[in-house]
């Protein structure tokens, strides 16, 4: 199976049976001392696999052994709490890379510039991702502390392959919405946002039909066909109290084709290639109402856990951004812990 992926990159036979040991390791890992960030045993199907595999096989990096260590953080590490994120990074390192001195080597050469293709470009934490149509602007009022960065870093790897949906998942107030807005801003596209709840109507997502001006009958685009169509990045916030009609329409969006079908009309929706689905949910169980959304479902997403933010960088933020004395800062943390 790597092999058949792979051939086309000439990669010697044992470092093919090096990631295959890896995916074999990791699964084993995943049953007995790896959690994911709610503290479940994570898991790593043969989708995953192949996901990695299908995007080193782009050599999205420029050197092969680059993309592959790439592509198996996209796959295997982004859903891991941070304990299990660091045992099974430094897997990928030894099975993938080698040596600590040829991983350094490795990581100190730059990803370059993507060529071939007709869009103009912009570079976050080292990695390319598309200049949207509008004008980028960087939101000087988002603080970017250690473990934003770090969260940051983990999305724009999975923005630079391009077309993956992504599934952030965390606490309340843990920066996920902020975090896509950020990056959406900064590259100039434009993002729209559908807030989810328990009567949510598929209409919203792909339209309906309503009365214009002169009172003759219309279709009216819903926001999902519209972003899909222009290549809008949109945010499906709080995925998990959606209803399922709902989750059955997207199922079609989140395959490799991206396509949406609208009855009303019979046209069949086509992705535009700057289209970038997100979806955002609190954990299951830990709130009201969310339900916990199916394995295959979520096989469909890159899935990513955002922990709290430390009381330290709290401090930073409202130091920086509020124009607080520090001391005061720390204060007013110490009475939210």
């Amino acid at each position: 199976l790597a092999n058949s992926y792979l051939e086309a990159k000439s990669l010697k036979e044992n470092k093919i049976e090096c990631l295959v040991k890896f995916y074999l390791k990791v699964r084993k890992e995943a049953q007995f001392n790896l959690a994911d960030g709610l503290g479940h045993k994570p898991h790593f199907s043969l989708r995953s696999f192949c996901r990695a595999l299908y995007i080193a096989s782009k050599n999205p990096c420029g050197h092969i052994i680059r993309s592959l260590y790439e592509a198996f953080c996209l796959s295997f590490l982004t859903q891991l709490d941070s304990n299990s994120y660091n045992i099974v990074e430094n897997m990928i390192v030894s099975h993938i890379v080698g040596p600590l001195q040829e991983f350094n080597s490795i990581m100190k050469h730059n990803i370059p510039k993507p060529y071939g293709s007709n869009s103009n470009y912009t570079q976050f934490e080292g990695y390319w991702i598309p200049l949207g149509s509008l004008e980028p602007a960087i939101p000087e009022d988002y603080i970017l502390t250690k473990s934003v960065r770090k969260n940051l870093k983990d999305l724009v790897r999975i923005v630079s392959i391009g077309q993956l949906p992504v599934l952030l998942q965390g606490d309340t107030s843990v920066g996920k919405t902020s975090l896509i807005t950020y990056l959406a801003k900064a590259s100039g596209h434009k993002c729209v946002r559908i807030n989810n709840h328990e009567h949510t109507d598929l209409q919203e997502y792909v339209g309906s039909y309503a009365a214009d001006l002169s009172g003759k009958l219309v279709f009216r685009e819903g926001l999902l066909v519209e972003a899909m169509k222009k290549g809008h990045w949109i945010i499906l916030d709080e995925l998990n109290l959606a209803p399922s009609d709902v989750l059955e329409a997207l199922n079609r969006v989140l395959d490799d084709n991206r396509e949406l079908f609208i009855p009303e009309t019979q046209e069949m929706v086509k992705a535009h290639h700057n289209f970038m689905l997100f979806a955002t949910q609190n954990p299951p169980g830990s709130y009201g109402g969310r339900k916990m959304l199916s394995r295959a479902f979520r096989n469909r997403f890159i899935e990513l856990h955002f922990n709290e933010i430390p009381p330290d960088e709290l401090e930073i933020i409202l130091h920086q951004r509020c124009q607080m004395a520090p001391s005061y800062a720390k204060k007013m943390i110490n009475v939210m812990k």
